[in-house]
């Protein structure tokens, strides 16, 4: 899960949306230095992307990907699925996204962050990353933008023709699966005792 998935499932366990915006930024132990609130979201961020891995991995979803990419399909996948959660919106919240995706910007400008997650943060919201989600284009574009961030040049963009070729099985999958992550983030946010 991407951005979007992840600030989506913070609301759906009340629990913090700039916490599951740091899973991405706080490394190791780092996570210690916030309060309890935020220390919560990022561990159910990480609990998340665990969870979702292992999912995608039973459904066997690399298949869909050409071999030579397909060590980069969890990539793919977390972009993809968020514009399906987009898409899809209104099975799994009964806020607007619009004004979800206005207060996720809002939380995140008036939080203290490292410099790297001020920097991505601000690039969210100058260019509507989350808004654009609802574009199935957008998808190739936010590809190629992780493909610069690579430590080798890889062709990201590439794998947006793989999930045009399986956009049925993928819509399947997910709409398959969030459900199960909405359920995962509950128990483990129901069962969490900090420490």
């Amino acid at each position: 899960m991407n951005y979007l998935a992840h600030f989506q499932i913070a609301q759906h366990t009340n629990t913090s949306i700039v916490g599951a915006f740091l899973g991405d930024f706080v490394k190791g132990q780092n996570w210690q230095s916030y309060h309890s609130e935020v220390q919560l979201g990022v561990k159910l961020h990480r609990k998340i992307d665990s969870f979702t891995d292992q999912q995608v991995n039973q459904l066997g979803l690399a298949h869909c990907f050409q071999a030579s990419l397909r060590r980069y399909s969890g990539i793919a996948l977390d972009v993809y699925f968020d514009y399906l959660l987009s898409l899809h919106w209104k099975q799994f919240s009964t806020n607007s996204r619009s004004e979800f995706i206005s207060q996720c910007y809002e939380e995140l400008q008036h939080f203290p962050l490292t410099d790297k997650a001020k920097h991505t943060a601000s690039h969210m919201r100058e260019y509507d990353w989350l808004e654009q989600y609802q574009h199935q284009d957008s998808v190739a574009g936010t590809l190629r933008a992780i493909s610069r961030r690579l430590r080798r040049p890889v062709k990201l963009e590439l794998l947006y023709e793989d999930i045009l070729c399986h956009t049925a099985e993928l819509d399947a999958a997910f709409l398959a699966l969030y459900p199960k992550v909405l359920l995962h983030a509950q128990e483990f946010v129901s069962n969490y005792q900090p420490n």
